[in-house]
């Protein structure tokens, strides 16, 4: 994506920003996603994850609930430390 990025800006085409779509595992959760959003804002556009959605297999137990709830602290506080990723949008959440 940064090479994309860095190849566009070359190519003096309008890049404002990227969107990382978020469909992540439960437990999988990237160790580097943060230090991925800092690279690609250092290319000079913006970061959104977007559909962001942690999945697990079923049926849910208390530990994949409570490591879920810990994937998603961590890639929105990733987000929330890097001042040029502009927000979070959770895909498909409900509280049946």
């Amino acid at each position: 994506m940064i090479n994309l990025v860095k190849q566009l800006k070359k190519d003096l085409v309008p890049i404002d920003g990227v969107g990382i779509q978020g469909h992540l595992i439960v437990g999988e959760v990237p160790t580097t996603i943060e230090q991925n959003i800092r690279d690609i804002v250092a290319t000079g556009v913006e970061v959104a994850i977007t559909e962001l959605d942690i999945r697990m297999n079923l049926p849910a137990t208390p530990a994949l609930l409570a490591q879920q709830k810990i994937d998603y602290q961590t890639v929105i506080t990733a987000c929330n430390n890097v001042k040029g990723c502009i927000g979070v949008t959770v895909w498909d959440y409900t509280d049946k």
